[in-house]
Protein backbone atom coordinates (compact mmCIF):
# COMPACT_ATOMS: atom_id res chain seq x y z
CA UNK A 1 0.00 0.00 0.00
CA UNK A 2 1.12 3.23 -0.45
CA UNK A 3 2.57 5.49 2.38
CA UNK A 4 0.30 8.31 1.89
CA UNK A 5 -2.84 5.77 2.07
CA UNK A 6 -1.40 3.98 5.17
CA UNK A 7 -2.71 5.49 8.38
CA UNK A 8 0.04 5.86 10.70
CA UNK A 9 -2.06 6.55 13.99
CA UNK A 10 -2.57 3.28 15.96
CA UNK A 11 -6.40 3.48 17.61
CA UNK A 12 -6.17 3.85 21.18
CA UNK A 13 -7.24 1.04 23.44
CA UNK A 14 -10.07 0.77 25.27
CA UNK A 15 -12.36 3.55 24.16
CA UNK A 16 -14.34 3.46 20.65
CA UNK A 17 -15.97 6.40 20.90
CA UNK A 18 -15.96 9.52 23.62
CA UNK A 19 -19.89 9.76 25.40
CA UNK A 20 -21.68 12.02 24.38
CA UNK A 21 -21.79 14.08 27.50
CA UNK A 22 -17.93 14.34 27.23
CA UNK A 23 -17.93 15.93 23.49
CA UNK A 24 -20.31 18.89 24.49
CA UNK A 25 -17.40 19.57 26.55
CA UNK A 26 -14.52 19.16 24.39
CA UNK A 27 -15.90 20.20 21.08
CA UNK A 28 -16.15 24.31 21.09
CA UNK A 29 -18.97 25.30 20.32
CA UNK A 30 -21.50 22.09 19.57
CA UNK A 31 -24.60 22.15 21.79
CA UNK A 32 -27.06 19.62 22.15
CA UNK A 33 -29.48 20.04 20.13
CA UNK A 34 -33.09 21.54 21.05
CA UNK A 35 -31.32 23.62 24.07
CA UNK A 36 -29.94 27.67 23.60
CA UNK A 37 -26.10 28.07 25.23
CA UNK A 38 -25.99 30.55 27.88
CA UNK A 39 -23.56 32.62 25.71
CA UNK A 40 -22.65 32.48 22.42
CA UNK A 41 -18.87 30.56 22.37
CA UNK A 42 -17.90 32.11 18.92
CA UNK A 43 -17.73 35.47 17.99
CA UNK A 44 -18.94 36.44 15.04
CA UNK A 45 -18.37 39.67 12.73
CA UNK A 46 -20.84 40.44 9.87
CA UNK A 47 -19.37 40.39 6.37
CA UNK A 48 -19.18 42.93 4.31
CA UNK A 49 -19.93 43.00 0.76
CA UNK A 50 -18.22 44.98 -2.11
CA UNK A 51 -20.83 46.71 -3.82
CA UNK A 52 -20.75 46.06 -7.61
CA UNK A 53 -19.72 48.68 -9.48
CA UNK A 54 -21.60 51.92 -10.38
CA UNK A 55 -23.03 51.66 -13.96
CA UNK A 56 -23.03 55.27 -14.37
CA UNK A 57 -18.70 55.17 -14.04
CA UNK A 58 -19.01 51.74 -16.14
CA UNK A 59 -20.76 53.92 -18.99
CA UNK A 60 -18.62 57.26 -18.60
CA UNK A 61 -15.48 54.48 -19.14
CA UNK A 62 -16.83 53.29 -22.26
CA UNK A 63 -17.98 56.36 -23.66
CA UNK A 64 -14.70 57.98 -23.20
CA UNK A 65 -12.93 54.92 -24.64
CA UNK A 66 -14.96 55.00 -28.10
CA UNK A 67 -14.57 58.37 -28.43
CA UNK A 68 -10.88 57.77 -28.27
CA UNK A 69 -10.65 54.71 -30.35
CA UNK A 70 -12.95 55.59 -32.80
CA UNK A 71 -12.62 59.24 -32.78
CA UNK A 72 -8.78 59.68 -32.91
CA UNK A 73 -8.28 57.38 -36.11
CA UNK A 74 -12.20 59.21 -37.63
CA UNK A 75 -10.75 62.39 -36.89
CA UNK A 76 -7.60 61.78 -38.11
CA UNK A 77 -9.42 60.99 -41.73
CA UNK A 78 -10.93 64.25 -41.56
CA UNK A 79 -7.79 65.90 -41.10
CA UNK A 80 -6.58 64.14 -43.86
CA UNK A 81 -9.49 64.57 -45.91
CA UNK A 82 -9.58 68.20 -45.95
CA UNK A 83 -5.91 68.63 -46.70
CA UNK A 84 -6.28 66.38 -49.69
CA UNK A 85 -9.43 68.82 -50.50
CA UNK A 86 -6.50 71.53 -49.69
CA UNK A 87 -4.44 70.17 -52.63
CA UNK A 88 -7.59 69.98 -55.05
CA UNK A 89 -8.88 73.53 -54.58
CA UNK A 90 -5.61 75.02 -55.15
CA UNK A 91 -4.92 73.38 -58.61
CA UNK A 92 -5.16 75.64 -61.03
CA UNK A 93 -6.97 74.77 -64.67
CA UNK A 94 -4.58 74.44 -67.62
CA UNK A 95 -7.20 76.49 -70.02
CA UNK A 96 -6.29 80.11 -68.62
CA UNK A 97 -9.64 81.34 -70.12
CA UNK A 98 -10.98 79.23 -67.67
CA UNK A 99 -9.20 80.22 -64.61
CA UNK A 100 -11.38 81.55 -61.69
CA UNK A 101 -10.98 85.34 -60.48
CA UNK A 102 -8.26 86.01 -58.12
CA UNK A 103 -10.86 86.63 -55.21
CA UNK A 104 -12.95 83.75 -55.59
CA UNK A 105 -9.31 81.17 -55.09
CA UNK A 106 -8.13 83.36 -52.25
CA UNK A 107 -11.57 82.39 -50.37
CA UNK A 108 -11.67 79.09 -51.59
CA UNK A 109 -7.31 78.74 -50.00
CA UNK A 110 -9.24 80.36 -46.63
CA UNK A 111 -11.62 78.20 -46.48
CA UNK A 112 -9.33 75.06 -47.06
CA UNK A 113 -6.97 76.33 -44.65
CA UNK A 114 -9.86 76.33 -42.18
CA UNK A 115 -11.22 73.31 -42.57
CA UNK A 116 -7.64 71.89 -42.00
CA UNK A 117 -7.22 73.78 -39.19
CA UNK A 118 -10.83 72.61 -37.56
CA UNK A 119 -9.85 68.82 -38.14
CA UNK A 120 -6.45 69.45 -36.52
CA UNK A 121 -8.44 70.92 -33.53
CA UNK A 122 -11.20 68.31 -33.79
CA UNK A 123 -8.13 65.61 -33.67
CA UNK A 124 -6.66 66.76 -30.75
CA UNK A 125 -9.73 66.93 -29.16
CA UNK A 126 -10.28 63.30 -30.06
CA UNK A 127 -6.57 62.06 -28.88
CA UNK A 128 -5.20 64.00 -26.23
CA UNK A 129 -8.29 65.97 -25.02
CA UNK A 130 -10.61 62.67 -24.31
CA UNK A 131 -7.59 60.29 -22.70
CA UNK A 132 -6.60 63.31 -20.68
CA UNK A 133 -10.08 63.86 -19.42
CA UNK A 134 -10.43 60.08 -18.50
CA UNK A 135 -7.18 59.90 -16.51
CA UNK A 136 -7.79 63.09 -14.62
CA UNK A 137 -11.65 61.73 -14.03
CA UNK A 138 -10.31 57.70 -13.01
CA UNK A 139 -7.80 58.95 -10.51
CA UNK A 140 -10.42 61.66 -8.77
CA UNK A 141 -12.57 58.72 -8.54
CA UNK A 142 -9.72 56.71 -7.08
CA UNK A 143 -9.88 54.15 -9.85
CA UNK A 144 -6.21 52.71 -10.29
CA UNK A 145 -6.45 50.54 -13.22
CA UNK A 146 -8.49 52.76 -15.52
CA UNK A 147 -6.30 55.56 -14.83
CA UNK A 148 -3.13 53.84 -15.76
CA UNK A 149 -5.13 52.98 -18.77
CA UNK A 150 -6.24 56.18 -20.20
CA UNK A 151 -2.29 57.95 -19.13
CA UNK A 152 -1.20 55.26 -21.58
CA UNK A 153 -3.95 55.97 -24.03
CA UNK A 154 -2.79 59.36 -23.93
CA UNK A 155 1.03 58.90 -23.72
CA UNK A 156 0.61 56.85 -26.98
CA UNK A 157 -1.12 59.47 -28.98
CA UNK A 158 1.36 62.61 -27.58
CA UNK A 159 3.81 60.31 -29.23
CA UNK A 160 2.81 59.05 -32.12
CA UNK A 161 1.51 62.36 -33.15
CA UNK A 162 5.05 64.09 -32.11
CA UNK A 163 7.18 61.73 -33.44
CA UNK A 164 5.11 62.48 -37.15
CA UNK A 165 4.75 66.42 -36.09
CA UNK A 166 7.40 68.46 -34.27
CA UNK A 167 5.97 70.54 -31.00
CA UNK A 168 6.95 73.71 -32.84
CA UNK A 169 5.13 73.52 -36.39
CA UNK A 170 2.04 71.87 -34.37
CA UNK A 171 2.19 74.89 -32.37
CA UNK A 172 2.08 76.76 -35.33
CA UNK A 173 -0.51 75.56 -37.02
CA UNK A 174 -2.75 75.84 -33.91
CA UNK A 175 -1.92 79.60 -32.83
CA UNK A 176 -2.75 80.55 -36.67
CA UNK A 177 -5.66 78.57 -36.71
CA UNK A 178 -7.10 79.97 -33.38
CA UNK A 179 -6.14 83.09 -34.31
CA UNK A 180 -7.78 83.81 -37.09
Amino acid sequence: MSPKKRNRRKPLKGSAQAPANDRDHSERGRVEPGSTPDRRPLSRTPLTLAEPPDRRVTALWVVLWALWGLGSPLALLALLLAGLNAFDTATLPLDPAAAPDPGALADQEAQAVRAIGTALVWFLIMAWAVPALGAVTATVLRRKMAAIAFTVALALSVGLLLLTVSPGELWAALSAHLSG
